[in-house]
């Protein structure tokens, strides 16, 4: 009899669940977002049953409401859960013997990166010869804005992710160099994109240089990244270029290999 009695409420659980995840596919398929008419309508919910849960939602941060415009969107919190994805696939194996092949060639150290929220995590780090003196420590957690890799993954995000991670999360300063000005850092990625890769001028440690360029998944999505770093002295502007060349070739090797779909902005 207990088990009877519970069975109705545990498949009203398992129904709100599944409308909610209705309605989170329905918004990572909409880029400009959608009212709550449309999504009720969409998802053949009622309006209140549709509000209800969007409301649950929002309270964990997976999609946004903007009340001027009335339209709710993906958030931050969806953002995060789904870049978790990354590690099924096993990425830091694949990326593993190309991190090596950059260290050996440049002598500098190279690192794979996880888009965790607005932090790159890093996953693998492998010392160059000369890079001794600018070893990350896996598990080191970089802000988006103020790393390679960081301004790399951004660098291929919707201009409405971007602008909630900048609003929930600000644009910490951590040198004297880093990008805490969101027009210039809108414009840095912007050529970014342009450029298939990202630097990062001594903005998050103080006499370090690195460059790094996003892996995308099989739809363009940016998961993960990867840097090469250095200390300032070795890399002038010019240097920058070269190892901005070999960081993007190697990321479109890294994601032909796990089908993954590396693209530049014409």
């Amino acid at each position: 009899m207990k088990e009877a009695s519970s069975s109705p409420q545990r498949s009203g659980q398992v129904q709100s669940l599944t409308r909610a995840i209705s309605l989170l596919r329905i918004l990572s398929e909409s880029p400009t977002g959608a009212t709550l008419k449309q999504l009720s309508a969409e998802a053949s919910l009622a309006p209140s049953t549709a509000h209800r849960l969007l409301t649950t939602l929002q309270g964990e941060r997976f999609v946004r409401f903007e009340p001027v415009t009335n339209i709710w969107k993906i958030g931050v919190g969806a953002f995060g859960v789904g870049s978790a994805f990354l590690r099924t696939r096993d990425v830091s194996v694949t990326a593993r013997p190309h991190l090596h092949r950059i260290a050996e060639k440049t002598g500098e150290a190279t690192s794979l990166y996880i888009a965790a929220e607005d932090r790159a995590v890093c996953m693998v780090q492998v010392a160059g010869q000369a890079a001794s003196d600018v070893i990350a420590q896996v598990g080191d957690r970089l802000p988006l804005h103020a790393s390679s890799a960081g301004k790399a993954i951004l660098s291929h995000l919707s201009a409405g992710i971007i602008e909630q991670l900048i609003r929930d999360r600000g644009l910490e300063r951590r040198t004297a160099n880093t990008r805490d000005n969101r027009q210039a850092l809108l414009q840095e990625l912007k050529r970014a994109r342009q450029l298939g890769y990202a630097a990062d001028h001594e903005e998050n440690t103080e006499g370090v240089t690195c460059v790094g360029a996003a892996l995308l998944d099989e739809t363009g999505y940016p998961t993960a990244a990867i840097s090469i770093s250095g200390a300032t002295a070795r890399i002038g502007p010019k240097r920058v270029q070269e190892l901005g060349a070999i960081v993007r070739q190697t990321a479109e090797q890294i994601m032909t290999e796990m089908g993954g779909a590396f693209k530049v902005a014409e």
